[in-house]
This record gives C-alpha cells, structure tokens and sequence, in this order.
C-alpha cells in the first residue's frame, strides 16, 4: 500500500469507525445516551435546539463522545494508538505538528517500546492529541456528522431521546423557548445552506410518499421541509429533525404524525 492509500486508509477509517461508535453510545453503550450526555455534560441543549444553526446538538454529541474515547485511551495508558491514528489523520490533512518535537517510534504498538519510550510516548501523546483538538477535529467531528447526517433512523432515534427531555419542560419557566408546556416555538425561517443540505441529503424526494422534488420529472410538485418528530409531538428547531416532503404530505401529516421513510431506492435488483 503507498503513502497515498495508507492516509486515505486513516481519514476514511476515522469517521466511519467514530459514526459507528456514536451510533452504539446512542443506544447505551457506555451509558452516553442523550439524557446522560446532556447530564455529564451539562449542556444546554434547548438553546440549541430552538432554532437552526449550523452547529448542530448533534455536532456537540460527536464532539463529546470523541474527545471522551481519546481520553480515556490516554487515560488507560494506550498511548501509540492515539500518536498512531492522530498522526495519520494530521498527514492527511497536510497539518505541520513538528511544532511538537521530534518522535521516533510512529508505527509501533505500546509493547513494542521499551519504559523509558513508553513514557516519551505518553507525553508525547498528550501533547498531540491538544493539537489535534485545536487544528483539525472540527474536520473530522463534521466528517462523522455528514455519515450520521444520512442515517435516518439514527436521526429519529436521537430525535426521540431528546423528545423525552423536551416533554417535561414548563412555559412559565422558559417562555422565551416554549409555545406551551412541552412545546418549542416554531423557528421563523428555515435557512437555505439548511434547505439546500436536507434537499441533497433526501435526493430530491418528499420522504414519505416518495414523489420527485427536483422538477427534472414533474413540475407540479412543491418541496416542503418538515419536522420529522413535529414540534406538538416535542420535536425541535434543530437542523437533524427537518426531512423533506411534497406539499401534499405535508399538508395531510397532521401536527403529531412522526412519519418518514428511511429507504433510499434500489441502485438495481438481485435476481
């Protein structure tokens, strides 16, 4: 394998492997559910949540989920698999971390190193992982967000932990956030960088019936974006619960409808 495949190897792995890890915390894995998370971490999602922005809650899960695995992978003392991964990740980006001092043992396994390099290896590993949050994990955090992004189940899954949260809120308590007991306010506008992803993201057809929203096919049918948990039924603002519908099924949905298809159509068929 050439210097090429092997970064490529790195970058590709990275966010695959981290969505995957995410999809599991999600469902419990290492007790880092929404409502967990948003404990530990004393988040304050309604904020988020009350209104698009391009920073979603779901970016601000992945960021804490993978700042919490290289952690605690130095913490447990796996020091190469931290310099190992953020170096292939550095020089695929082309990220100059010489800054850092000179480390002679990239490629090796923490058992291969003798303890006066495995300690060198721990300071060094510390060091690079501060760097690499600094430098470039925001690439690599919308990276895993962009594989999640086009997972829909997953999205309703996340949507329905936060549904949970939302539903004991009380208006007198935020009104400038709440409708009514559980309710958000509807957002003024949706954006159109927000348009322009959810479109793309459902290739241009309304996810329940699955009509043609591109006008290439038909130029009756108008595009609508539609909360996939409906804002009466404690869904959110947040650019992760908005999919796209034909006016028709948005217009007899109803306001507590959770509808959605997560099936994209066949490349082709297997005999």
């Amino acid at each position: 394998m050439d210097k090429r495949s092997t970064k490529i190897k790195w970058h590709g792995n990275e966010a695959i492997n981290m969505a995957s890890h995410v999809i599991a915390e999600l469902y419990g894995l290492n007790d880092l559910t929404i409502e967990n998370w948003i404990f530990y971490a004393d988040v304050d999602f309604l904020s988020i949540c009350a209104k698009p922005r391009k920073k979603t809650i779901l970016h601000e899960y992945i960021e804490y989920i993978y700042f919490t695995n290289y952690d605690y992978m130095l913490d447990k003392h796996f020091p190469m698999e931290v310099i190992n991964t953020l170096t292939g990740l550095l020089d695929f980006y082309n990220i100059d971390y010489t800054i850092l001092g000179k480390f002679d043992n990239v490629g090796k396994t923490d058992d291969e190193l003798n303890p006066e390099e495995f300690e060198e290896a721990e300071d060094y590993a510390r060091e690079l992982f501060d760097f690499f949050m600094d430098e470039l994990s925001p690439v690599i955090i919308d990276d895993i967000f962009t594989v999640l992004y086009s997972n829909k189940l997953f999205l309703f899954e996340f949507n329905s932990q936060l549904r949970e949260l939302i539903l004991n809120l009380k208006a007198e308590d935020i009104p400038e956030y709440l409708k009514k007991d559980g309710v958000i306010k509807r957002c003024k506008y949706i954006p159109q960088w927000l348009k322009r992803g959810v479109f793309m993201r459902d290739k241009g057809r309304c996810q329940i019936c699955g009509a043609d929203l591109t006008k290439i096919l038909n130029l009756d049918n108008t595009e609508n974006y539609d909360h996939i948990i409906p804002l009466e039924n404690r869904g959110n603002n947040d650019p992760i619960n908005f999919q796209l519908t034909c006016e028709h099924c948005n217009k007899s949905k109803g306001d507590r409808s959770m509808a959605f298809n997560s099936l994209s159509n066949r490349y082709w068929d297997i005999d």
